[in-house]
């Protein structure tokens, strides 16, 4: 592996966990894209690892203001959606489950702008986290459709149920992945590689979090769920464009 292609996957990972440390989600969103253009086998592999470490961090940073009673419902939803996605790898390419999941999630995120509230109803939140395991296993966005659910929430605890629901998500995911042969040892040792710049940026994230508003938190889980409907159009699209 060549070094500079490590140093700028680390740094688009930094920026990823920079936004996700703040904001509650979008690692993934931010950083899939450039890392896709840099080293496809990275994702979702690397990507869904860092993306775990980065969780376990976060839960315990929230860990007072975890409702693990709540986020049931999303729980049990996302075991069918990690299964569904590992049958899907296996049979279809992700390209074309990319044009799918891009437009749902564009479509998510109009009717929300158009002041539709999204509530968090054991419903919703089983089938956020069907549709969040079918994202997250196959292209490593999985945030968009719980912050749609949630995005209501006071921040802390946004950050909180996040954090325990992507640790428990991203476990299944690296399952479904090492069984489907995304995730290997070597995906392992590229991601251990990678992960001391991440780790730092997500400390550093920490001392800026309270000057972040709660409202400009809403807007920008809005405008990262419209960059990652972009993001998964633009990989199943450009295919085609080659």
């Amino acid at each position: 592996m060549d070094t500079s292609t490590l140093i700028y996957c680390a740094l688009a990972l930094s920026a990823g966990c920079f936004v996700q440390s703040t904001v509650g989600f979008g690692m993934a969103i931010v950083a899939a894209p450039i890392i896709y253009f840099f080293e496809p086998r990275f994702v979702p592999g690397v990507v869904t690892f860092v993306g775990l470490v980065l969780a376990l961090i976060n839960m315990w940073q929230y860990r007072r203001m975890i409702s693990f009673q709540g986020m049931s419902a999303a729980f049990i939803g996302r075991v069918p959606g990690t299964m569904v996605a590992g049958w899907i790898m296996l049979y279809i390419s992700t390209e074309h489950l990319a044009l799918v999941v891009g437009a749902g999630v564009l479509l998510a995120v109009l009717i929300s702008l158009m002041k539709v509230r999204f509530k968090p109803t054991p419903k919703a939140l089983f089938f956020a986290g069907f549709t969040s395991g079918l994202m997250g296993t196959t292209t490593s966005i999985g945030g968009p459709p719980m912050a749609l659910v949630l995005q209501h929430a006071e921040a802390g605890k946004l950050r909180a149920n996040l954090a325990v629901y992507f640790v428990f998500s991203c476990i299944l995911s690296l399952i479904a992945l090492s069984s489907t042969g995304h995730f290997s040892v070597w995906h392992f040792q590229q991601a251990l590689l990678i992960l001391p710049a991440p780790v730092l940026t997500t400390l550093l994230a920490y001392r800026v979090q309270r000057f972040i508003k709660t409202e400009w938190i809403r807007y920008a889980l809005l405008i990262l769920c419209t960059f990652a409907g972009m993001a998964a159009l633009w990989q199943g699209f450009s295919p085609m464009w080659t």
